[in-house]
């Protein structure tokens, strides 16, 4: 008995095999394909922006409405960074106050969008009612008023190489917020000075 069992599954297996073994090659031709589309800007600039820093994303995640309770309430704030790559700067040979780091090596970054009325942040349009998107300097303290323009004091001193400018965002309420989605847009210019 085990050896017509034994002959059988050897029959079989040669059988499977065989037919495998003299199988056609698969047919030539597209297997898949797709589109590649490369896209950039050269600018007339010292340093270039990182890759994806011209699109970023700050998730606040899930806040409870209570965090934001009454109005002028904010959440903890969040880091915003702007990656500048390969900064080189001519030298500076003015007479007087010549930056040892060379010519345009410091730079401003101008916000703007949609502001609160009281320019205390930028509006989101999300399902969340009397929410803003507020913007702080460096020091993660100093609110940036709303489409302000920054003076020369707001300057960032960069260095030959890679640099990062600095900021913090944060959650505001208007007034009495109510929960849903937040989503705001916030465009950044950089001048160089």
């Amino acid at each position: 008995m085990f050896r017509k069992t034994s002959l059988a599954v050897i029959t079989a297996a040669t059988m499977l095999c065989g037919t495998t073994a003299f199988a056609a090659p698969p047919a030539t031709g597209p297997f898949g394909n797709g589109t590649i589309h490369f896209s950039g800007t050269i600018t007339n600039s010292p340093c270039a922006v990182a890759p994806g820093d011209d699109a970023i994303e700050v998730p606040f995640g899930q806040v409870s409405y209570r965090e934001l309770a009454t109005t002028g309430a904010t959440t903890t704030s969040q880091p915003v960074v702007i990656h500048l790559t390969g900064c080189a700067f001519d030298p500076d040979t003015a007479a007087t106050d010549a930056n040892p780091v060379g010519l345009m090596s410091k730079a401003n970054v101008t916000f703007s969008g949609t502001a609160t009325s009281d320019k205390k942040g930028y509006v989101s349009t999300g399902s969340a009612s009397h929410v803003a998107v507020q913007l702080l300097k460096n020091d993660n303290s100093t609110v940036i008023e709303a489409n302000s323009i920054p003076t020369t004091a707001d300057a960032q001193q960069l260095q030959t190489g890679n640099n990062e400018l600095r900021f913090f965002a944060r959650l505001l309420a208007m007034d009495t917020v109510s929960p849903g989605s937040v989503d705001a847009t916030v465009n950044y210019t950089l001048t160089y000075l």
